[in-house]
């Protein structure tokens, strides 16, 4: 995935969801680099730090897309406490991460767990059956503050392509006959 680096500097910027100081490589590398996470909605950043222990916040070192993922306690294979990130399909490119502590690690465990699309749709699928079930009414067919009209009632008939098209007649005198011409007139302007 490409990204434009100004774009994903100023992405980076803003509150973070969980942030702090971590041990990160690859999967296939040996060594652990310490390195600053920040955990924006499914993005995780993440960015160097100097000699001194300063963190470079200016730009992101890296980024993490949290999408069709497992995060896996690693303890046995990678350390005390390290756990990684493994790719459905790509598992060369896993992230292995450790922290410094075990309630460290719980925390970061459970906010990439619940970081991604597919956790948050699962999560309005569980919700959305259990108001269907109480309610008698699907909430999500339904406008907020309508009274309980429910919105395909209240939207009417679908618009399609044809709808957007008028025909009209118009008539044209000739020396001696009068012909009626039909033309479509297309009601979108492009």
């Amino acid at each position: 995935m490409k990204f434009n680096e100004k774009e994903l500097a100023e992405a980076s910027s803003g509150p973070a969801d969980l942030e702090g100081r971590l041990n990160h490589k690859r999967a296939h590398k040996s060594g652990f680099k310490e390195r600053w996470f920040k955990l924006r909605c499914n993005l995780l950043f993440y960015f160097n730090i100097n000699e001194l222990g300063q963190i470079d916040k200016r730009q992101p070192a890296g980024v993490i897309v949290l999408e069709n993922y497992s995060i896996n306690v690693d303890s046995a294979t990678e350390g005390v406490f390290a756990f990684s990130i493994a790719f459905r399909d790509e598992h060369d490119k896993r992230h292995v991460l450790s922290g410094r502590s075990e309630s460290q690690v719980e925390q970061w465990v459970n906010a990439l767990k619940q970081a991604s699309y597919e956790y948050w749709r699962s999560r309005l699928i569980v919700l959305q059956e259990k108001l269907c079930k109480k309610t008698g009414k699907d909430p999500l067919l339904m406008y907020p503050r309508n009274q309980g009209i429910i919105r395909d009632e209240a939207w009417g008939p679908v618009s399609t392509f044809r709808s957007h098209v008028r025909s009209f007649t118009t008539s044209v005198v000739t020396s001696t006959t009068i012909n009626t011409v039909t033309k479509e007139v297309n009601l979108i302007e492009f």
